[in-house]
């Protein structure tokens, strides 16, 4: 038997056909349809930390601990290291302006790189968030939008498909709640896959596509069966199976289904609205797929930020063949470098050696 299937807070998701959920469709039947569920076996897996102490052992270094930290030493010298998911490449400077979601957009705004429409707000401003969204759709110029704490992480406190005031005030506290500079962002929600790219030095190391969970109907078994299928699955991958799979009942029924529901042959059901793997959420290596100037802008966007030697760069991009369209959403100093050194499909991608080749070579 697979893991018990855990239920999330409802989406604000009312209707199937959104941007987001056509372009994750999109992507599932044309790059994984064909191999469903033959996920890159993973038996074991040390995580972000322990690849990049293997690796620094690997090359004759020393591996202190401290704390939450690693530091890797040559002889008496100390090259550098990693604390928790930060490694020492990314400087303090760089590290506290991406934590902030406002100047991140601020800082790649005046890179001329490309990022979604939208505006911050201090916590206490939500009728003038309100008065300018309702503007802004008056005028055509916004559809849905996300909204999300400006020093939020790891997904929290973001609400994705928001079309309607009500839903938009809902979010607004959920954003709220989970934002200690109390400033929440308004954003348009731009079409495209969640892509990561992760960008070392002047240069981006691998690339990977996150999806949300999903199952693929064969005409016979039900919903919750299929979804008790792919959570088993899943087992084969030590990374994503130590995370359970969330299944939104309430996205489920708004978009026309339920756990007993036996979806047609070939059809594609999502099982929640976030690529994120913490929710169940896939990752699919794309490196060699992206387009060279979709690498390209990943580094740019690093590169925006002073003393930034290592980071995730998000993307989201409607077709990975051109860079047309594209947006970068966000810089993460703190990437797990799991998602792409051990995509649940495709080829691995030896992040880890990357980051510690740079800090060697910086030393």
């Amino acid at each position: 038997m697979g893991k018990q299937l855990v239920p999330e807070e409802p989406a604000l998701v009312e209707e199937p056909a959104t941007p987001s959920a056509s372009a994750d469709l999109a992507f599932v039947r044309e790059h994984l349809v064909h191999r469903h569920l033959q996920y890159t076996p993973v038996p074991s897996w040390p995580g972000h930390q322990g690849a990049l102490k293997q690796e620094a052992r690997r090359r004759g270094l020393q591996v202190r601990d401290l704390d939450k930290a690693s530091y890797f030493y040559d002889g008496g010298r100390c090259v550098g290291g990693t604390v928790g998911l930060i490694s020492t490449l990314a400087g303090y400077s760089a590290v506290r302006g991406a934590r902030s979601k406002a100047f991140t957009k601020d800082v790649l705004s005046r890179a001329g790189l490309p990022v979604p429409k939208g505006r911050h707000f201090r916590a206490k401003q939500l009728e003038t968030a309100v008065a300018w969204w309702s503007e802004q759709v008056a005028e055509g110029a916004l559809g849905d939008v996300v909204v999300k704490p400006t020093d939020g992480n790891a997904g929290r406190g973001v609400s994705v498909e928001v079309r309607t005031e009500e839903q938009l005030r809902t979010a607004w506290a959920k954003a709220r709640g989970e934002s200690t500079a109390k400033q929440v962002i308004v954003e348009q929600q731009v079409t495209g896959v969640d892509t990561r790219v992760y960008v070392v030095g002047d240069r981006a190391v691998a690339a990977a596509v996150r999806v949300p969970p999903h199952v693929l109907g064969d005409g016979a078994r039900s919903l919750a069966e299929l979804a008790e299928e792919y959570e088993q699955a899943r087992t084969v991958h030590r990374y994503l199976s130590s995370r359970p799979t969330v299944v939104d009942a309430e996205l489920l029924t708004r978009r026309g289904f339920a756990l007993d529901d036996v979806p047609a042959p070939g059809e594609v059901v999502f099982l929640n609205g976030t690529a994120n793997v913490s929710q169940g959420g896939l990752t699919v290596d794309v490196t060699e797929d992206l387009h060279p100037d979709l690498l390209e802008l990943a580094v740019r966007a690093a590169d925006a930020f002073p003393d930034l030697g290592a980071a995730g760069v998000d993307l989201l991009v409607p077709n990975l063949s051109t860079p047309e369209g594209a947006s970068v959403i966000e810089i993460n100093t703190s990437a797990n470098l799991s998602i792409n050194q051990v995509p649940g499909y495709g080829r691995p991608r030896d992040v880890a050696a990357a980051l510690v080749e740079e800090m060697i070579r910086r030393r």
